[in-house]
């Protein structure tokens, strides 16, 4: 049985005290638009299968953001009130766009190895070999902005039906 360390620590002004507590959960911060989940990740991590099976299990509408006029299409998506929306990695080169994302909903980064997505993407050893040569160079590059942008992050090396229960696991807590 797994036993919780509860510790107080006093702070200067006499009439205060703050007590950090472990044997119950934190308050899950609240996040914004909660009716709109962006899926962010590289090719092949998942995206647009796990937003399928979202949109499915959720019973809302999945949306793929254009890379040509991705704010336009945004603002219909936001008007609808209530969407799973597939973001290619390219859109979040845009900071004004990575922001937009960030406060009107909920942004899931969906964190793939470079053996999982090549393997998802191509067929045979040589074309994988290809493939994880260009989505390690990929990932180097847009790390840091998925880092920036998500809310929530989620594993995507399993089976996708893994991933999506998973997801759903964490959307709905």
């Amino acid at each position: 049985m797994t036993e919780f360390i509860r510790q107080e620590f006093q702070v200067d002004e006499p009439d205060k005290a703050t007590v950090v507590r472990h044997d119950t959960p934190a308050p899950r911060p609240q996040m914004p638009g909660g009716g709109i989940l962006y899926i962010i990740g590289l090719p092949g991590s998942g995206k647009s299968a796990v937003a399928e099976g979202l949109a499915r299990e959720l019973g809302c509408a999945a949306h793929t953001l254009p890379l040509d006029e991705p704010g336009e299409a945004l603002e219909r998506i936001l008007a609808s009130g209530q969407a799973i929306v597939e973001v290619p990695h390219k859109l979040l080169l845009g900071e004004a766009f990575r922001q937009r994302i960030q406060s009107t909903g909920r942004v899931l980064y969906l964190m793939a190895s470079v053996e999982a997505m090549a393997q998802r993407q191509v067929g045979t050893p040589e074309e994988q070999a290809q493939a994880r040569e260009r989505l390690g160079r990929l990932r180097t590059s847009y790390e840091p902005l998925f880092m920036q942008t998500l809310h929530l992050m989620a594993p995507a090396d399993a089976p996708l039906a893994e991933v999506l229960a998973d997801v759903l696991e964490r959307v709905r807590m």
